[in-house]
């Protein structure tokens, strides 16, 4: 599983500062202070299961909306 406390590291720097609202909580947060995850999500119109970055407003709910199953070995 690919994660960073730094969005920083995928992130062009003007995007940092932008507003960005949490798939889990709906929480608001800027985008430079979230944490990043390659993680799944399914397709509302498909139900297809795919793959992406995706930015959370903390580790908890990047636990929260993934699947243990999809975590693999978190050392």
């Amino acid at each position: 599983m690919l994660h960073s406390l730094k969005p920083e590291h995928f992130v062009i720097p003007q995007h940092l500062r932008t507003p960005w609202e949490c798939p889990e909580c709906q929480r608001n947060f800027l985008f430079g202070q979230g944490v990043m995850s390659l993680a799944h999500y399914r397709v509302t119109d498909t139900g297809e299961i795919k793959q992406g970055l995706v930015c959370f407003c903390s580790t908890t709910c990047l636990l929260v909306w993934e699947h243990p199953e999809m975590l693999g070995l978190i050392q």
